[in-house]
């Protein structure tokens, strides 16, 4: 549990040290691989459903 408080403790700092613009940017960066994610598996299934 130490470990992965020791991990995490950079992220937060950073987090918090982040200004608006910054979380922004990586939400919708964050959305666009999701959204592309979706579309890839999308994808696949539908070539494998065919095969």
């Amino acid at each position: 549990m130490e470990t992965l408080q020791q991990l995490i403790t950079p992220f937060t700092t950073a987090w918090y040290q982040a200004d608006s613009h910054q979380l922004i940017s990586f939400g919708i960066f964050f959305a666009a691989l999701w959204l592309i994610a979706a579309v890839v598996e999308a994808a696949i299934k539908k070539a494998t459903k065919e095969n």
